[in-house]
This record gives structure tokens, sequence and C-alpha cells, in this order.
């Protein structure tokens, strides 16, 4: 960890809390204005903005909660427990219980400060409780207590990192859910899960999208924050029944049956696929390109939707106890897409979480779990390995770019090989009269 003898993190090392700073602090704490430091001392030349609990331990952190009155502690811990495995709920509902009582629920705390006595404008924090205290407050036509809002941070070290906050309100009652930019990735992905909700946010739909409570910029990068998903939501795990065909079309409507090439989400795919690339990843993109040029020169008529979600997987769905389907994380959604491949990603996602992997026998039998949405899209059985190559090249784009922005693979949940032996699987099946 980027640790000096304050145990000061700095943001220089490669620890879950140094990449938080990355994400959150870094610009602040490299001017000096702002310093994040682990159970700090008293320090009359700092002053504290931020307090949190860091959670399980300093090494190997994966969440920061609320250092505060003990309902906002225990509530960012206890709420929406529905959505998480058992075991992850053993480990948060004992601290939930723990924090409620008013003991602690870790060793270790981190705190933001800002430097005393600085001249300037008062440091602006990174994170975008004001602004949703402020629109909350306008809603209600008040300034009520309980307004006021606190957040608990999710760290996330893969290769698609961004800071996420739970907010929760003076009650430890869910108050909304941001996302924070902070490199050119994340705020591509910002910037369409933005666009999106502002269409489809609050829809009464068969599947239903959390509204957009704001949007704007911070320091430079943008963020977004969405209304609560009700209370009540469970997983769709564990006998929760997946989304329907209603449901999978029902924010993604069918709109023509038009040629592959005319549409706009296939366009930018081949396009984005065709960009500059370093010698590393020169064969990988040639097959891309390769099987791209091969689906071109088909050219099939298929069903066009009018979006697609571009992840949509049981752990970004619920079901509230009325039976509505929610999804959020529409941040890789795309326009005028080949309709089914949402039901094909949720297939491949649910064996890859079983731990089946990303094998050409899953990409396979994914078109097969996922035929009876193809046939309600309008898909023919004669288009599905058109289907299962152009979802080939999407992962193989999504994991090219990510690793890219990230300096290499280290972080991606899949390799270049497996990459290419997919691709190569879903040529073959292109000459083939049927998958399987």
């Amino acid at each position: 960890m980027g640790l000096n003898l304050d145990r000061v993190v700095t943001g220089s090392g490669s620890t879950p809390l140094d990449q938080l700073v990355q994400q959150l602090w870094q610009g602040q704490v490299d001017t000096g204005e702002v310093r994040v430091v682990i159970d700090p001392a008293p320090n009359p030349n700092w002053q504290e903005q931020e307090s949190y609990w860091v959670l399980p331990g300093i090494a190997h952190a994966r969440i920061l909660v609320p250092r505060a009155d003990r309902r906002v502690t225990a509530g960012s811990l206890l709420q929406y427990s529905a959505l998480r495995p058992w075991k992850a709920n053993v480990v948060r509902n004992g601290l939930g219980y723990v924090a409620h009582t008013g003991v602690r629920p870790g060793l270790h705390r981190l705190s933001v400060q800002a430097l005393v006595g600085r001249e300037g404008p008062p440091v602006a924090s990174r994170l975008p409780i004001a602004e949703v205290q402020g629109q909350l407050q306008a809603l209600q036509n008040s300034v009520d207590q309980h307004v006021q809002l606190h957040a608990s941070i999710g760290i996330r070290t893969g290769d698609n990192r961004k800071p996420t906050l739970q907010l929760i309100d003076s009650l430890g009652r869910p108050a909304g859910y941001a996302k924070v930019a902070w490199n050119e990735s994340s705020r591509q992905f910002i910037t369409t899960e933005t666009a999106v909700l502002q269409e489809i946010g609050n829809s009464s739909a068969a599947m239903r999208a959390p509204g957009l409570l704001c949007s704007g910029e911070l320091h430079g990068f943008p963020y977004l924050v969405t209304a609560p998903l009700p209370p009540d939501v469970r997983a769709v795990r564990r006998g929760v029944e997946p989304p329907t065909s209603r449901e999978f079309y029902s924010l993604c409507p069918v709109v023509r049956m038009d040629h592959v090439a005319t549409s706009i989400h296939f366009q930018q795919l081949c396009k984005r696929l065709s960009a500059p690339v370093s010698a590393g990843d020169l064969e990988l993109l040639g097959v891309a390109n390769h099987l791209a040029g091969v689906l071109r020169e088909r050219n099939p008529r298929m069903p066009i939707a009018e979006r697609w979600h571009g992840d949509l997987v049981p752990w970004n769905t619920a079901r509230d106890t009325a039976g509505v389907l929610w999804c959020w994380d529409w941040e890789s959604s795309e326009r005028d897409a080949v309709a089914g491949l949402d039901a094909v990603h949720w297939a491949f996602s649910v064996r890859r979480e079983s731990g089946m992997g990303a094998s050409t026998e899953n990409l396979s039998a994914s078109i097969l779990e996922a035929g009876q949405h193809l046939h309600a899209a309008g898909l023919r059985t004669d288009s599905w390995a058109d289907l299962a190559a152009i979802y080939a090249l999407v992962m193989t784009e999504r994991a090219w770019a990510l690793a890219r922005e990230n300096g290499g693979w280290v972080r991606s949940w899949i390799s270049p090989k497996e990459l290419m032996d997919l691709m190569h699987a879903a040529e073959g099946k292109l000459t083939a009269p049927l998958l399987g």
C-alpha cells in the first residue's frame, strides 16, 4: 500500500484502498489539498471531511461504510440483503447488527481530510452527496433532517472499476445509488447510462429501470444518481424467476426486420474493432475483423431492437414482492442492435457464474437456452449462428477495450486465447445448418 509513516494512503500502491484513492481523491491528494489517512491521530493542520469504517480490513478492503449514527452505519450494511449471496450476507448482517448496538463494525477507519489554512475556495467533495441532498430537499420542499445523506462506498478493482455509492439517509434508509467516473472509459459508461435512464427510467414497462435522480459533473468527470430500488427486491437467483420474453423486450423492443449491416450497433462495433492496435493484440483483432467481414458478406435479415441492455445478468436484476422485474447498470447499452443479444448474454453469464467458464460449448449451449426468447423476437433458427458470431465479437471488443484502457489483460475475466477460440467456433457454426 502507498502508506507513509503517518499511515496516509497516497494512491501510489496497488491495494484496494490505493485504487480507491486513485479513483476519487488522487488529484486533490497530489496537490496537497487533501490527504487520506488510516486511524489518524489529532492533527491541527488537517480537518476531517469524511470518515468511514474499512471492511473487512485495510489489506483487503471491499467497502467503506459511514462512521456516523448507528442507524446510518447499520443501515448501510443491512439494506438490500436479499440481493447478495448468502455467504456475503452472513458477514454483512453480523457486522450490521453489531453496528446497530453502537459497537464499531471494523478495526480501522479511513479519514478524508482537508488542509487547514489553505487559500482559495473550500475543498469540494468528489462524492455527489450535496447534489442529491439538494434534489431531495427540493422534492420535499423542506430541509427535513432526514434528508442528510451519507455514503457507503463499494471498492472495485476489476478492469471496469469505478466508485459506486449506496446513499443512506439519517434513519438508515436507502436514498439512492451513485456512480462516479474517474477516467475516460468510465466517463463513457456514465454518460451512456445517464442518457438511457433519461429515456426509460421510471417507466411502467414489464421490466423497469430505476429513475434518474440527478446527474452532472464533479472535478471534470460525470456522475449519476438513481432512485433507490424497492426495499423488498430479491436477486434473480435461488428460485426467483428469470426474465420472460416479454420482459426482455419491454425496454428493448423490436422495431424492424433488416439486414445486419444496417444495424447501427453492428456498424459501430466493426468500427471499434478496426481501431489501431498494439502488436500484442494483432492476432486477436485480426480474427475479430475476419469474422466481422464474414458477417458483412452474409448480411442476413434479422430483427433489430431499439436498444439492448448490454449487461443483463442476474447480478443486475431483481424482483420485488409484486413480481416486478427491476434492472440496473445500463452503462453498456447501445442503440439499434440485433434482438436477442440480451437473452444470449443472460444465459452465457448464468453459466459463467456457475463456474462453467467461457468455453465454446457454453456459447453454443447459451444460444439454445435462449431459444424461446430468440423465437419471440422473430429470429429464425438459421440466423442463430449469426447471432452467436455477433455476440463473440461483442465480448472480444469489450474485453480488448478494457484491457487497452488498463494497460494489459491482468484484470480481465477472459483471455485473448479464449476469445479467439469463441470467434473461431462461431465462424465454424456459420456454415452449419443448426447450432449444437
